[in-house]
């Protein structure tokens, strides 16, 4: 069972990536700007029929490249990391972080994991991730599953790759949500 969930879930991230990538190319009007909320379906497990939230609490919007930040937005995620050159850049998601929240929103409905998913991405100079980092914080029963999904979203997207002194170099890109 546990198999066929995650196979399932790989095959809907597959398809929630496409979709939102085709949603974000040429289109700026409809997706706002962060915070942003969206919701999952309710679960069974608490007894509740009240959706539960999926929410990026970042002042990072969701549906812009890096290019497109402001230099407070810059400003923040450079502070997520530990030492970044005075003209260095980190790595991002070459679509924006849109199509990653995406399609975990869609495995949340699904797995139900609660938790903060804190993943460190490794991203080489051509902007392909060769390898994710969990650094746990994802619990419930279906929380290796949520991990491993998680995980596989990360390393099918397509990032900027960083610059180092100006040249494209290998970083971490950090990602952290919190699942209600």
């Amino acid at each position: 069972m546990k198999s066929y969930k995650l196979l399932l879930l790989v095959a809907v991230s597959a398809g929630a990536l496409g979709t939102a990538q085709a949603q974000l190319v040429g289109s700026e009007h409809g997706i706002p700007d962060a915070p942003t909320r969206q919701t999952v379906s309710a679960t069974s497990s608490t007894g509740t029929i009240l959706k539960k939230e999926l929410r990026w609490r970042s002042k990072i919007p969701l549906n812009k490249t890096y290019e497109q930040l402001t230099p407070e937005q810059k400003a923040e995620l450079h502070a997520m990391y530990e030492k970044l050159a005075d003209g260095d850049e980190p790595p991002f998601p070459a679509t924006g972080i849109k199509p990653i929240f995406s399609a975990i929103k869609q495995g949340q409905s699904v797995l139900q994991a609660r938790g903060e998913l804190n993943f460190g991405v490794t991203v080489g100079p051509d902007g392909v991730a060769s390898k994710v980092d969990d650094f746990g914080g994802v619990d419930g029963p279906n929380a290796y599953e949520m991990s491993q999904f998680v995980a596989s979203v990360l390393v099918k997207a397509q990032y900027k790759p960083a610059l180092c002194q100006g040249k494209p170099c290998t970083m971490q890109f950090p990602f952290k949500l919190k699942l209600n």
